[in-house]
């Protein structure tokens, strides 16, 4: 992997979304390791993420971006069936800030 591209899967992309079978599948590809020593890593970094988030802290992965949890108060929605207003009721969501790396990776060829 070295000499590549720090976001080599962005460049790698024909398609619009990759599930999480796809990314193990190339990072195993990639590092030479098991999909299913892959797939552990994967879990394990994807649950300590979510650890991070309930603690209430925020997570960076430097050049890539950060992650937090961030309360929404209650708000008006509508029913985009019906038409009926309805109360969206508070809650935790995450919140994503791409790094500067990510952004230029991203808006390198326009």
């Amino acid at each position: 992997m070295q000499g590549r591209e720090p976001f080599c899967l962005i460049n790698q992309l024909n398609k619009k979304r990759m599930n999480k079978y796809e990314l193990i599948r190339h990072l195993s590809g990639e590092t030479g390791f098991s999909e299913q020593e892959v797939r552990l890593v994967v879990d394990c970094l994807l649950n300590a993420t979510i650890d991070t988030l309930i603690k209430g802290q925020s997570l960076t992965f430097h050049n890539f971006g950060s992650l937090r949890a961030v309360w929404q108060v209650e708000r008006p929605g509508r029913n985009l069936r019906t038409g009926e207003p309805w109360l969206i009721p508070a809650r935790f969501t995450v919140k994503f800030r791409p790094g500067k790396a990510l952004l230029e990776a991203l808006n390198r060829d326009k």
